[in-house]
């Protein structure tokens, strides 16, 4: 059985490069926007939490999918 930390581990990974990315995108666009930086930083670091969850709960369920219904389980032999 696949576990499940290596799909949290994968996420936690990929969520962060996500949300470095995010943050990045998000402040290049929220400069134009506002005139405050602070609240463009602090709009894109909204932006980039939500997308650092996204991959982490998107990889968590992928793991549990793939451990419980894609690879067949032992039958105890």
């Amino acid at each position: 059985m696949v576990s499940i930390g290596l799909f949290v581990g994968l996420g936690v990974l990929f969520g962060t490069l996500g949300g470095a990315i995010a943050y990045i995108i998000f402040y290049k666009e929220y400069i134009h926007h506002f005139v405050d930086a602070g609240k463009a930083r602090g709009m894109a670091l909204r932006g980039a939490l939500t997308a650092f969850l996204f991959f982490l709960a998107l990889s968590v369920i992928a793991g549990f999918v793939i451990s419980y219904f894609v690879i067949p389980q032992s039958s105890g032999r």
